[in-house]
């Protein structure tokens, strides 16, 4: 794949690659990185990307895949860092941040269980922030049955929370 194919197919999701990994990070530094990183992974992929049928869907999960490895990083080095501290005890401090990304993984591990376009439903609607009407068309539904899988798929991701929770396998 050439360059000027590459810009063409790719580059216009730049935008949904940003706030998905802001979604997942919280931090406006960490989402430009990633949008770095994701690139950067296509670009030296690109000899095989021309028999990727869904280009927004391999985009989102390649995002997903760089996101949650800059979490990993992340996680790993901060623990490494940690100096106890009456400070970071009052104010909860880094452990706080991290049990929300931890919270925010197990969410994301919940989400991959869910079926596949209920998934797609909530990654559009949710980290990719599209309307309904625009989501009805990429999916190619009606916008009744994109309320209806958003509706499904959050009952579904309720009952996943409740029963993680309460300690039981998801």
């Amino acid at each position: 794949m050439e360059g000027g194919e590459f810009k063409n197919r790719f580059l216009g999701y730049s935008g949904l690659i940003f706030r998905y990994a802001f979604a997942v990070t919280g931090d406006r530094t960490d989402a430009e990185d990633i949008v770095q990183e994701v690139y950067e992974k296509l670009w030296k992929t690109r000899e095989t990307l021309a028999v990727i049928e869904n280009d927004e869907a391999y985009v989102v999960s390649v995002t997903r895949n760089c996101s949650l490895d800059h979490l990993r990083k992340q996680s790993r080095h901060r623990i490494t860092t940690l100096t106890p501290s009456v400070d970071a005890i009052d104010n909860g401090g880094a452990l706080t941040g991290l049990e929300a990304k931890e919270q925010l993984q197990q969410l994301e591990q919940m989400l991959s269980t869910l079926p596949s376009n209920q998934q797609r439903a909530i990654r559009l609607r949710h980290y990719a922030d599209q309307p309904l009407p625009e989501i009805a068309e990429a999916m190619q539904l009606t916008e009744m049955n994109v309320r209806q899988l958003l509706s499904r798929a959050r009952r579904n991701l309720k009952e996943k929370m409740k029963k993680y929770e309460y300690g039981e396998r998801v």
